[in-house]
């Protein structure tokens, strides 16, 4: 292609159009950035390509010239061959993109917009002189209405990975299936109110109880709260000595903690499910260790996900050493202090942060499969459900009594 070739003029009418497109697409894998926040590698190569589509449409409307066209054309196709693999047999250079995702609202506009953008790049590449001067501001202003039309709505929709919606509504990328809640069976018995799959009525503490990690009700697994026969029945008084002990041992340890910084600082990382609402930080060391309920510790911190970005602490996490089932668990106080554990969490190469869930026996987007040992949490703020409720909104991952059921 010789040097005048290369420069001549695109069809700007036709080339603006396709970088219209394009911005579409681009603000579109925007927003799918922001809602990957649990994946750093996913959030990155979002965001690349929102700048590389924004970048691209901005250049096209400066210089409309055949090499711009031929450039958009290209790196829209990428995209829109990326998506495709997306969707058929996966990426298995990346961790949370490696097994294929069913297509969704906000991935499919946005690949439609990217075919679209290819096409009339292409046409404008081709026939450098078809529509010059013909670009009314009408017409301008009609596309761009679509495009907006299109992509607002697919911004603001829930990115789906495996047929499950990708909104964290649950900490970690699980998600509420069931209709009939989890089930706290404690030798057959259910003892934690709101097991019907109904919300409970109350403050709940500050509103801080989103999902537990994991808590795929729906997904192959979800919560184990089968509870040995030998825990189902109502703490003794020196039990709930020791429960109340428990508490207050839990709050003064974690008081160093209040700020998130001294947690990392500590050894501490996030899990990366900060969108739920809550977020679970865990020290690699103290899972690995024997110790059990020892509240300098603490395997898992859980905070809450202030409005303007800040993370208030509200719950420890105590968990058994690895390896370790229900048939484990400590009797602490009956069945006031429930148990949980989750065998549906898919886990990234570090195995520090979620990479998907379960759902019909594969992890979702991607990641390994993890067993996590049996756990309790101890909240540290008031509760409405008393000091071992879970923090999902249906108390399915502890107990959910009055705060004076530890009073003898």
């Amino acid at each position: 292609m010789s040097e005048g070739t290369s420069r001549a003029p695109a069809s700007a009418g036709v080339l603006h159009l396709a970088g219209l497109a394009s911005a579409g697409a681009g603000v579109i894998h925007a927003a799918a950035a922001g809602a990957h926040s649990g994946d750093r590698v996913v959030v990155v190569l979002f965001a690349l390509a929102a700048v590389a589509q924004l970048a691209w449409a901005a250049v096209a409307l400066q210089r409309p010239t055949r090499v711009v066209a031929l450039a958009g054309a290209g790196l829209n196709a990428a995209l829109v061959l990326a998506w495709l693999a997306t969707r058929t047999v996966g990426l298995p250079l990346v961790d949370a993109l490696r097994e294929p995702e069913a297509a969704g609202w906000q991935d499919t506009v946005c690949a439609a917009l990217g075919v679209v953008a290819v096409g009339l790049a292409l046409a404008a590449a081709a026939r450098p002189r078809w529509g010059a001067g013909a670009w009314s501001p009408v017409a301008a202003g009609a596309a761009a209405v679509l495009v907006v039309g299109l992509a607002v709505p697919a911004m603001a929709a829930d990115h789906a990975h495996g047929g499950a919606a990708h909104d964290h509504e649950a900490a970690g990328g699980a998600t509420e299936g069931a209709a009939d809640g989890h089930d706290h069976a404690a030798g057959g018995q259910d003892h934690a109110a709101g097991t019907d799959g109904t919300h409970h009525d109350g403050a709940h503490d500050d509103g801080a109880q989103d999902e537990d990690p994991g808590a795929t009700e729906g997904a192959a697994g979800g919560h184990d709260h089968d509870i040995p026969d030998r825990l189902d029945h109502e703490p003794t008084d020196e039990q709930r000595a020791a429960a109340r002990q428990l508490v207050a041992d839990t709050e003064a340890a974690l008081a160093a903690y209040a700020d998130v910084a001294a947690a990392e600082a500590a050894g501490y990382v996030s899990i990366g499910d900060a969108r739920s609402g809550v977020e679970h930080f865990i020290d690699r060391e103290h899972l690995q260790d024997e110790s059990v309920l020892d509240p300098t510790e603490v395997e898992s911190l859980v905070y809450r996900v202030e409005a303007d970005g800040g993370r208030r602490l509200i719950s420890a996490m105590y968990i058994l050493p690895p390896g370790s089932t229900m048939d484990d668990v400590p009797d602490v106080a009956g069945n006031l202090t429930v148990w949980h554990g989750h065998d549906n969490l898919c886990w990234d190469s570090t195995g520090t942060r979620i990479a998907g869930v379960v759902v019909n026996g594969r992890c979702r987007p991607g990641g390994t499969r993890g067993q996590a040992a049996p756990m309790l949490h101890v909240w540290v703020v008031p509760n409405d459900c008393g000091p071992f409720a879970g923090t999902d909104r249906r108390q399915a991952s502890g107990s959910c009594v009055a705060p004076e059921a530890l009073d003898s």
